[in-house]
Formats: structure tokens, sequence, C-alpha cells
């Protein structure tokens, strides 16, 4: 359970406030955003998800409080989504920060038990790329109202990586617990930075094994210096 919920859609949603604003372009998946590729800044999502101790991990919070724990750098991450059903965050951004997006992905490591378990790069291509798949079902992702189109084309897998647990992390592992091996396999998309103004991005996922979810971030893009 603890694994599919990880793997929830994570969104941010963006509508205009005051005036309209021209929605957030995503950028080519083929691209290097940021002197990075997709799956390269795939990898550093988990870690930043996995490293930041449960009490303060944004994906466990409700209410979007905790948005800018551990954000850093020209890019934000959204987070994961911890349960099925309605899960609705209100985040403030600098302005500037471009916005890296999960919409679904699975990852295996050396340190969780079957089926998530694997040691080598090829054992591990495989437990991703067959986890992603066994998820079924459809996803979207709407920015501003407008859907992002040929979503699946965003797919990527990360090279292979490593994290290391805090105390109270979210696995319940002795702190210290290092994955010394890992990889993701999923849907993400990194859109350019958001207007200053009020944002609304939606994710919607209907599968069979991660239940149907709906997850909406209201983002408040404010000059730098504001927050």
């Amino acid at each position: 359970m603890r694994k599919a919920l990880l793997c929830l859609a994570v969104g941010v949603a963006v509508a205009a406030s005051l005036a309209a604003v021209a929605p957030a372009g995503p950028l080519p998946p083929a691209s290097h955003p940021y002197g990075a590729t997709y799956g390269e800044w795939q990898a550093r999502w988990f870690q930043w998800a996995f490293e930041t101790p449960a009490p303060i991990n944004p994906g466990l919070d409700e209410t979007g409080e905790l948005c800018g724990v551990n954000q850093s750098g020209p890019v934000w991450f959204t987070s994961f989504a911890a349960h099925p059903g309605l899960t609705s965050r209100t985040c403030t951004v600098p302005a500037g920060k471009a916005l890296f997006v999960l919409v679904e992905a699975n990852e295996c490591s050396n340190i969780e038990p079957p089926p998530f378990f694997g040691e080598t790069e090829a054992e591990l291509r495989e437990c991703t790329s067959s986890g992603f798949d066994a998820f079924g079902g459809t996803y979207s992702l709407t920015v501003d109202g407008v859907e992002i189109a040929d979503l699946a084309s965003y797919r990527s897998q990360a090279p292979v990586f490593s994290y290391t647990l805090p105390e109270d992390n979210i696995y319940g592992l002795p702190a210290g617990t290092t994955a010394s091996t890992a990889m993701s396999d999923g849907v993400f998309v990194m859109l350019s930075p958001l207007p200053v103004g009020t944002h609304t991005i939606v994710i919607a996922i209907d599968s069979p094994v991660l239940g149907v979810v709906d997850e909406r971030y209201e983002i408040h893009v404010v000059p730098r210096g504001r927050l």
C-alpha cells in the first residue's frame, strides 16, 4: 500500500485569478531542461521525496503548508498523493521556478521487498517498467484548464541512483538505511515558470491498482523575496 500511495498522481493546478494568464508550457520530453534529462530529474525527484522526513514530507501534507520543504534551485517539485480520492493543496512558489510535476511513477531498489526489489540495472529496469505497466487505467494533466497532449510521450526511466533514509522516514526503516541501487519509471512533466498570479494544475488517474485520484494544487506565484 505504501508503494501504491507513493505512485499516485501529483498535481499542481493553475487557474487565473484577477486576470487571464497564459498557461505554463511543458518542456519537450527529449530536452535537457536546466542541464539534466527528464530521467535525471526523475531520479532527483525520488531522492527529494524519500530523503525528506515523514513529519515534514510534502506528500503527507493535506493542505500545502509544506510545499516549500527542501526545495532549491531553478526547479521545484510537486509531491505525491497519500491516498486515492481528492487531494487539494494550496502552495506559494517564487516567480521564475519551473515545476517538475509527477503524474504517475514506479520505483524499485535493493532495500525493498518483492515485487519492488532489484539489484542490478537490468533487474531494476524490468522491475520499474513492469510495475508501471501494471497500474493500467488512464491519467491526465491539465494546466489552466488546458490538457497536456500526448502525455505518454513524457514517460522516461531514471538512471540508477541512490538515496539514504533520514530519521522518521516514510519507509519506517532505520535512519541511515541506504538504497545503493534504485531506479524509477514514470510520467513527469517539466513546466516552464508560471506567471505571477494564482494558478491550478489538476492530475486525474483512474487505475485498477491506484484507484481514482483527483489531485489539485492552487499555486500562488509571487515575486521573489515575498515568500
